[in-house]
């Protein structure tokens, strides 16, 4: 061999190496050909092995036996990596047989054979050979496959079995912020069982339970906590369940070391039944590998809108930022006198004015955010933006992760917690606040006629916002139909629509219709938004009157709220970890 850097072979395949230099060298692997050839003729070397050497599986019952007396799991003992998603290695096409090297050049114990009967024993040195359910799913988000890569999850293949139907648990991923475990349920024919929940007219499948209880059996998670439930999704032939830890991380609360998941399932392919297994989970290297960087950074917007950065949570599977947003009392009477005058609730929760009164209410009431995180190099590494999530031509949200419910609180006071890639706590990180989102009622009416539309397009203007309607159709196919620039669906009334709005709005909200009897329809806008050079949005789409049941001869449209982004606002805050 050529290469200066071939001793470390041997140490690799000895488990010698620092998680650290496990990584230096498998990123050597990729662009060296000489070591990735040595690799490949010493795996293939280990196929003259004895075949004593290789895997017996044990005695029905053996397996149980073990597993009663083993410590739970600890899901990873590898330092987080110190890139981001974008830059870790590929994987390697050399390293689908390390599987082999296990079996091989491991002496079997009880421990161990119990260990790979379970499914492959993971370490964080071969974390990367390993094929892992969670790593391999497409729907997966980046943040689980990079925890996968730093040794945070472990295969395994408990199973009970209950009306001819064998529950399995193949895999578990923990740590701080979430934990999941990969389901599968085979029937008495070894045919895996569909997990769709989703087919109309049944539901053959019913999860009971999914609870995290520290050692005392005491639940991890509270039921009156809403919103902090664990959630299921379908992944190929398995079914992902999942517990998000972020309100818990994102409010200090301590994790406890031990934990045990208990999944319990009620019904499996259209049979009632009971299906309870339980994971013991060491928590105590995840929350090792989690650096929390306090902030505690103050800020009030011209607008009125005071910012408080709590912190940082640096964990395996995600970046998690806590912060914090009130209004100024003054602002915060504004809105009320401003509620008051126009007949609406300061309840959050839709009361005797109707849902419209409701939606009104809640949109003059919020505040959002849009921020970014920027590197040494002023590169937008990460950005999340509240106010477009229904936006996202316009939207600047980069590189987020969807991980439970994205904040709680009040009128007063909202706490937010936003979730995105992982990152590493030593890297040297800015948060740059980009804009601050208000609402603004709007008095906005324009009348139509839907049979002269075609002919004779209809211009209005409201505050600055110019707005043509043109061409109405009747959709009375439910299928999907291209109208205009957009894929409509269901029935109903499609009125085309270009906007040009006016500056700093960016949105027009809450549509509705009125026919020449007077019955009025609530609209939906689809549209196509364009940011213009001078800062200012366009807007193409359509309206959509998905009740109405006939061309009327008339109609009124109006929206009742239009949306701004203000850019007037200069905050930087670094994030520092302490040494």
């Amino acid at each position: 061999m050529k290469c200066v850097r071939a001793d470390r072979l041997a140490a690799e395949l000895n488990q010698d190496l620092s998680p650290f230099e496990a990584r230096q060298w498998e990123r050597h692997l990729e662009s060296c050909a000489d070591c990735r050839n040595e690799m490949e003729r010493l795996l293939t070397s280990l196929d003259d092995f004895d075949p004593a050497l290789e895997e017996v599986q044990p005695e029905d019952g053996f397996t149980q036996a073990i597993l009663d007396r083993l410590d739970p799991y600890v899901p990873g003992e590898q330092p987080q990596a110190a890139e981001t998603p974008d830059s870790a290695p590929k994987r390697i096409d050399w390293k689908k047989r390390s599987v082999d090297i296990l079996k091989k050049v491991t002496i079997v114990v009880a421990g161990l054979a119990v260990a790979i009967s379970l499914g492959t024993f993971v370490s964080p040195t071969f974390a990367d050979y390993v094929k892992s359910i969670f790593s391999n799913s497409k729907d997966v988000d980046q943040g689980i496959k990079e925890a996968v890569k730093q040794g945070f999850s472990k295969q395994l293949d408990l199973g009970v079995t209950d009306q001819g139907i064998t529950l399995k648990i193949k895999e578990v991923l923990a740590d701080t912020l979430r934990v999941a475990v990969m389901c599968e349920a085979i029937d008495q024919n070894g045919n895996k069982i569909d997990f769709d929940m989703l087919k109309l007219g049944e539901r053959k499948n019913r999860l009971e339970e999914f609870v995290l209880k520290d050692k005392n059996g005491t639940p991890l998670i509270k039921p009156e906590e809403a919103g902090w439930g664990w959630t299921m999704r379908k992944e190929g032939e398995y079914i992902m369940i999942r517990q998000e830890l972020t309100g818990l991380t994102a409010t200090g609360r301590e994790l406890p070391d031990e934990l045990t998941a208990e999944v319990h399932w009620a019904k499996l392919d259209g049979k009632e039944g009971s299906w309870k297994l339980s994971v013991p989970i060491d928590m105590a290297e995840a929350k090792r590998a989690t650096k929390s960087v306090a902030v505690n950074q103050q800020y009030t917007s011209s607008q009125g809108l005071k910012i408080d950065f709590k912190k940082v949570d640096f964990a395996p599977s995600a970046t998690l930022l806590s912060l914090e947003t009130q209004l100024t009392p003054e602002v915060r009477e504004r809105q009320k006198q401003i509620m008051k005058q126009n007949g609406l609730s300061e309840e959050m929760n839709p009361g005797p004015g109707g849902f419209q009164s409701f939606q009104l209410s809640r949109a003059i009431q919020e505040y959002k955010i849009a921020y970014e995180l920027v590197d040494e190099q002023g590169k937008v590494v990460a950005a999340g933006d509240d106010g477009l999530l229904r936006d996202r031509d316009l939207s600047i949200e980069k590189n987020t992760i969807v991980n439970g419910i994205t904040g709680t609180g009040t009128d007063e006071v909202m706490q937010l917690w936003h979730t995105f890639v992982p990152m590493s706590g030593d890297r040297k990180l800015t948060f740059r606040l980009h804009s601050v989102y208000t609402n603004e009622l709007a008095n906005f009416s324009a009348k139509l006629k839907p049979a002269q539309l075609q002919q004779k397009p209809v211009q209005a203007e409201d505050q600055g916002t110019r707005l043509t309607f043109s061409n109405f159709a009747m959709k009375t196919d439910p299928a999907e139909t291209k109208i205009g620039n957009q894929t409509v669906s269901g029935t109903g009334g499609v009125i085309e629509l270009q906007a040009e709005l006016a500056k700093d709005v960016v949105a027009l909200d809450i549509w509705q219709v009125k026919d020449e009897t007077g019955k009025e329809y609530d609209a939906l806008l689809q549209k196509t938004s364009t940011r213009n050079a001078d800062g200012t949005v366009s807007q193409q789409g359509v309206l959509v009157i998905p009740q109405l049941e006939k061309e009327p001869k008339e109609l009124t449209v109006t929206y009742k709220a239009v949306q701004k982004q203000h850019r007037d606002v200069k905050w930087e805050v670094p994030i520092v970890a302490k040494p």
